[in-house]
C-alpha cells in the first residue's frame, strides 16, 4: 500500500514540476532606435555590416541547434526615424536573407539556390521560411 501511494505521489510530483511546452516563435528582433542606432538583440549593429551580420546570426544558429529563426521583426524605438533609413535597413536584411539562403544551399546540396531542382527548393522553403519572409511596410514602432 505505501509503495502504491509513493508511486503515486511521485508521479504526480513529477508532472507538476515538468516543463511546460511552449510553441513559441524564435524571432530576430531588429530595432532602429530614433538617433539611427540598430539594435539586433543585444548587438549595436553598423548599416554597412547589417546584412553579414543577419546572415552569420541566421547561418549559426541553423549550425547550432539544427533550426533557424522562424521569423524576423523589425521595430523603431522612440520617435520614427526617416523613412530612408527604415528602407536601407528593410534592405540590408532582406540582402543578409539571400546571403544566408545561398550559403544554406550550398551546405545542404552543394548547388546555389536558383540551381536547385523545385523538390529540393521547395524543401529548403519549407525548412527556413525566415529566409523568404516579406519584409517591405512591416516597421512596428515600440
Amino acid at each position: 500500500m505505501r509503495l502504491l501511494f509513493l508511486a503515486t505521489a511521485l508521479f504526480f510530483f513529477g508532472e507538476s514540476y515538468a516543463a511546460p511546452k511552449t510553441t513559441d516563435d524564435k524571432i530576430l528582433l531588429v530595432t532602429l532606435t530614433e538617433n539611427g542606432i540598430i539594435l539586433v538583440g543585444r548587438d549595436t549593429v553598423n548599416v554597412d555590416n547589417l546584412a553579414r551580420y543577419i546572415q552569420e546570426r541566421l547561418f549559426k544558429s541553423y549550425m547550432g541547434t539544427g533550426k533557424m529563426h522562424d521569423r524576423i521583426v523589425v521595430a523603431q524605438s522612440g520617435a520614427i526615424s526617416p523613412d530612408m533609413t527604415a528602407n536601407v535597413v528593410l534592405n540590408e536584411i532582406r540582402n543578409g536573407q539571400k546571403r544566408a539562403l545561398a550559403q544554406i544551399s550550398v551546405q545542404k546540396f552543394r548547388k546555389p539556390f536558383e540551381n536547385l531542382g523545385s523538390r529540393q527548393q521547395d524543401k529548403i522553403k519549407k525548412q527556413f521560411p525566415v529566409l523568404f519572409q516579406e519584409l517591405q511596410g512591416q516597421t512596428d514602432t515600440r
